[in-house]
């Protein structure tokens, strides 16, 4: 499977094709809840590990995209 950009899917954020699971959920359950890879493919059972792995590539790749803006400070 690939990432894909469906503006009538998921507020257009960037999903595993076919699954509807987004980019950033893969992303956070790693940095911020702390699961492994493996432990992702228990929590979305249509991912393969491979598809895991994509979904951190495309992420660190567009890291920007993911984060808030910061705030200018005055």
């Amino acid at each position: 499977m690939s990432i894909v950009q469906d503006p009538d899917h998921s507020d257009g954020a960037p999903t595993i094709e076919g699954t509807g699971i987004r980019v950033k959920d893969i992303a956070d359950a790693y940095e911020h809840s702390g699961y492994s890879p493996d432990e992702i493919t228990q929590l979305y059972p249509d991912l393969s590990l491979g598809d895991v792995h994509r979904a951190f590539a495309y992420y660190y790749d567009h890291i920007d995209d993911f984060r808030p803006p910061e705030s200018a400070s005055a």
